[in-house]
């Protein structure tokens, strides 16, 4: 092999190299930290996140990378209720205020208190 063909050859892998490089980090800086935890939400998990999104936007987006970041490296497994994300909210100290609905179940039929109260 020539000098020539050898330079060739290695800025060939240099290229491929560098592709492969830039393939990794637009992968990582294309996963959305909201869309990783919002996978193993479980009731009104999804709810809860929304709430705290539109209260406190810049506590939960740090809360959502940091569980997202738990969630890549295996850390935290399994899904995530309601619950339990408004507990960790509520320990960081943000009260997520949730709407909350009195409903009654009447012959097969969903009520709301209001309608229920006019019936009676």
């Amino acid at each position: 092999m020539s000098d020539f063909e050898l330079e060739a050859l290695k800025l060939k892998k240099l290229r491929e190299l560098q592709k492969r490089i830039a393939n990794q980090k637009s992968q990582q800086t294309r996963e959305n930290p909201f869309k990783i935890v919002e996978s193993i939400l479980v009731g009104r998990g999804k709810e809860v996140l929304e709430a705290a999104y539109n209260q406190f936007p810049e506590v939960a987006k740090v809360v959502v990378e940091y569980l997202a970041r738990l969630i890549k490296e295996g850390k935290l497994r399994g899904e995530l209720t309601g619950e339990e994300l408004y507990a960790i909210f509520r320990t960081l100290g943000l009260n997520v205020k949730l709407e909350t609905k009195i409903v009654f179940k009447e012959h097969g039929k969903v009520k709301s208190l209001i309608e229920k109260l006019k019936e009676d």
